[in-house]
């Protein structure tokens, strides 16, 4: 079993055509959308580059 470097990461939810950008909060237990500060709702793209984008930022910005 590998070291983890913490308890939060990032993944991509699909849900039919829709992909959502998460945090998974190992500590707490589960995942968590994250909320798209333009609209106000849910972070969601149409399309799976889109988000993986977004995940990669994310990433990148965390270490």
């Amino acid at each position: 079993m590998g070291e983890e470097k913490g308890t939060t990461e990032y993944a991509i939810k699909q849900v039919g055509d829709r992909y959502y950008p998460v945090i998974i909060d190992r500590e707490a237990g589960g995942h968590f959308e994250i909320n798209n500060p333009l609209t106000g709702g849910i972070l969601s793209y149409n399309n799976p580059e889109a988000a993986e984008k977004y995940v990669q930022r994310a990433r990148t910005k965390q270490t």
